[in-house]
């Protein structure tokens, strides 16, 4: 599939992602074309070198798991402080990437965390662990020797 394919709608499916797969968090709604293009912009940044694109693609995945964990963790404890901060970090990491998706939902989180209740704290940490599980999904997709992303392909700039 073209450039022009990917950016005109495009979906994980179509560059053969199953959604049925455990991995299906990345293949829903709007997720599928901006993760592309958080891809693309990897490979921006590796200046087209595949294999430095697979390092950063891995480390992206590495810490979008631990990030996953700290929210749960701090949604356990109730620590209302310890997901505002997080947030923030979060956000800043997506604001390189332009994941747009994960921007907005931190940004949410964050301005409920202090003064808001508790059940749509709650509410707005499942956007940003549904981000955070999209984005590490097409991450190991993208990773994958046989994949079928080519990175080479993805939508760039």
């Amino acid at each position: 599939m073209d450039r022009q394919g990917l950016q005109a709608g495009a979906t994980l499916e179509a560059v053969g992602f199953n959604a049925d797969a455990s991995a299906g968090h990345a293949a829903q709604g709007d997720f599928a074309i901006p993760l592309l293009q958080v891809l693309g912009r990897l490979m921006d940044f590796a200046d087209g070198n595949k294999q430095v694109a697979r390092r950063l693609i891995d480390d992206v995945m590495t810490y979008q798991i631990k990030d996953l964990e700290l929210l749960r963790m701090y949604c356990e404890q109730h620590d209302r402080q310890a997901i505002a901060k997080l947030c923030h970090k979060v956000a800043g990491a997506a604001c390189v990437l332009k994941y747009q998706s994960l921007i907005s939902s931190c940004q949410q989180l964050r301005e409920i965390c202090m003064a808001g209740p508790w059940p749509l704290l709650l509410e707005r940490a499942q956007r940003v662990e549904h981000a955070l599980l999209s984005l590490k999904d097409i991450c190991f997709v993208a990773m994958q020797d046989d994949g079928s992303i080519n990175l080479e392909q993805l939508p760039r700039g």
